[in-house]
């Protein structure tokens, strides 16, 4: 197989853009979750009562939503 420079820099141009949208939409998805949620103060939990619970729920809400973000962008 034959890389010429400008496919590669094409496809290194591409993985960054995509890169860039795929961690906005999850930082996006982040806040609407966030924005869902307003009883619960994720910060507050997190660092002030270190709750493991509220933790793992954040985590799997950006594990789940980059794996949508993913799924979307790769189509």
């Amino acid at each position: 197989m034959h890389w010429d420079m400008a496919s590669l820099a094409n496809a290194a141009m591409a993985t960054v853009i995509f890169g860039v949208i795929g961690i906005f939409l999850t930082l996006f998805g982040y806040k609407i979750f966030d924005w869902i949620l307003p009883k619960i103060d994720v910060q507050k939990e997190l660092g002030e009562n270190r709750n493991i619970a509220v933790a793992i729920v954040a985590a799997a809400v950006i594990v789940s939503i980059g794996i949508v973000v993913s799924a979307a962008i790769s189509g």
